[in-house]
């Protein structure tokens, strides 16, 4: 568990602040307690039921060594720690202002360069 959540939050947050790595680590943790999503981390972090869900799957960047500060968060995530319960979603509006997120799902909170969504 420790090893893909890491790689997946130092995918898409490597270099953001503590809390933002805990953030996306917690969308996965999420995802995989909900019941619209498939329930392990690799699964959720490779679903593609909709279309791929992460871009580093998609660029292969999910494939890269995870830095210390990643391996902290998802343990961090992992022993139960959540900025919330119910975000499902994120994305970095600078490099995807039109999402489709950003549209249609409930905002939550901007954290560092990403924007969090239920």
């Amino acid at each position: 568990e420790v090893y893909w959540l890491s790689k997946i939050i130092n995918a898409e947050s490597g270099g953001e602040i503590l809390k933002g790595k805990i953030a996306v680590g917690n969308v996965i943790l999420n995802r995989v307690r909900s019941p619209y999503f498939p329930n392990t981390i690799y699964s959720v972090i490779f679903d593609k039921k909709n279309g791929v869900q992460f871009s580093p799957v998609a660029n292969g960047n999910i494939y890269k060594n995870a830095n210390s500060d990643s391996v902290i968060a998802a343990k961090i995530c992992l022993e139960g720690y959540s900025v919330d319960n119910n975000i499902l979603y994120f994305v970095n509006p600078k490099v995807a202002p039109n999402s489709w997120v950003g549209k249609n799902r409930p905002f939550y909170a901007q954290i560092g360069n990403h924007a969090f969504f239920y």
